[in-house]
């Protein structure tokens, strides 16, 4: 056994001992067993969380669903950005712009906790 299957296989057992469940599932990238902790499936060889579709529509969904709190992120520090070149503006034409895109990005934060909220 190779050190790092030895270390999966370890990790594997200390989540068993926490209480996760052995899966039948395979991992998709490694082929390792996957274990259920908590309400997340998991793949200890990848370290990574595993999602597990049925149709081409869900992987869409779940792609989405795993954007939605890096796309806040980016919009929030956009936000703050915008925020303070606004502050240095003294034009007022330029000021319109800017305030234009400030309520498209508040729009597209608020549109974002309505899909998150949907979930």
């Amino acid at each position: 056994m190779t050190t790092g299957e030895d270390a999966s296989v370890k990790k594997m057992a200390e989540l068993l001992r926490q209480g996760a469940t052995l899966l039948a599932q395979a991992c998709p990238q490694c082929g390792s067993p996957l274990l259920k902790v908590g309400e997340d499936i998991y793949c200890a060889t990848c370290d990574r969380r595993i999602v597990i579709v049925k149709s081409d529509d869900e992987v869409d969904a779940q792609a989405v669903k795993l954007m939605l709190p890096k796309l806040h992120e980016t919009l929030l520090n956009k936000l703050k950005f915008l925020n303070e070149v606004i502050e240095r503006e003294d034009n007022v034409e330029e000021l319109t712009k800017l305030a234009n895109l400030m309520i498209l990005l508040l729009q597209a934060i608020e549109r974002l906790h309505g899909l998150s909220e949907n979930e």
